[in-house]
């Protein structure tokens, strides 16, 4: 999904598991006059075919590398400049990244730091550097596992179920119950059964990402980047939790010395649908300081 007008800033925006490229239209709406803005489902994603590799940083990472060579070409069209060198403000981008896809853009920026500009994680996953001893697996990883032994559900059930999962994504995830696309493009992603499964499987290999992100950021510093992370109020819970995600966040931040936290208000963990204002103000953010 690409939008903005040629010659501008490149923009990439990677959605969180679960989620769609139409979950970014919010923010690049907002984002069209200042930035060429590309979003994408991942693999068995969205509107994406079925994936042929299993999920992974490996698999994400080319994924990425996928996407912006692709981006480089349309661009090339119409501003050959603005794609040659890989330098930043020549051919490097503005990575976002909401949830878990911030593991996938931090390490993207750690192994191609030549490709990127800045970097935006969006209410992203309390993994932070140093902590992977202290990580305990979420009991839905263990779900999925075992859900993955079954056969994909019928296209019936799966015409009722995904929109339903989607419904409860939206209700939970949000403080507005904003949807970002129409209805009817919604119950075409997520009644495919392929896109249950990709879900499922990105979950279910949620540990092994943690794992192999914290081996990168062992082997790869981090550019000296503009970076902002955005923590969502509404899903900071209870006092604990609040106090956990307070650390992991500040420590995501600090792994720049140009990095910044910034606790948006009236937002619950789909920031997109509840504050896309919020996002878009970062991203010009980190372009202005890039």
């Amino acid at each position: 999904m690409r939008r903005g007008r040629p010659g501008a800033p490149p923009v990439l925006l990677a959605c969180g598991l679960g989620g769609a490229c139409f979950d970014w239209s919010p923010v690049t709406r907002l984002l069209a006059a200042s930035a060429r803005t590309v979003a994408f489902d991942r693999p068995g994603t969205g509107h994406s075919a079925p994936a042929s590799a299993p999920p992974g940083l490996r698999r994400e990472l080319a994924v990425l590398d996928a996407v912006l060579n692709a981006a480089d070409a349309d661009a090339a069209g119409a501003d050959a400049d603005a794609v040659a060198g890989g330098t930043a403000g020549s051919g490097a981008v503005v990575l976002v990244g909401h949830s878990a896809a911030a593991l996938h853009i931090e390490a993207y920026a750690r192994t191609r730091p030549h490709r990127v500009r800045g970097l935006v994680l969006v209410d992203p996953s309390t993994e932070p550097p140093g902590e992977d001893g202290r990580r305990e697996s979420d009991p839905t990883e263990a779900v999925a596992r075992f859900l993955l032994r079954f056969p994909p559900p019928s296209p019936a059930v799966s015409r009722w179920l995904g929109p339903a999962v989607r419904r409860l994504m939206v209700r939970l995830g949000t403080s507005t119950g904003r949807e970002t696309a129409s209805r009817e493009e919604v119950a075409e992603v997520y009644s495919r059964p392929d896109v249950l499964r990709a879900v499922l499987a990105e979950n279910a290999g949620f540990d092994d990402l943690v794992a192999d992100v914290q081996r990168v950021r062992a082997e790869h510093p981090l550019p000296d980047v503009p970076l902002v992370v955005l923590t969502a109020r509404r899903a900071l819970g209870g006092p604990r939790q609040a106090r956990w995600i307070h650390h992991a966040h500040d420590a995501l931040a600090a792994m720049s010395p140009r990095g910044e936290r910034v606790v948006v208000p009236g937002s619950g963990h789909l920031m997109a649908a509840d504050r896309p204002d919020a996002v878009a103000l970062a991203v010009r953010r980190v372009l202005d300081a890039a």
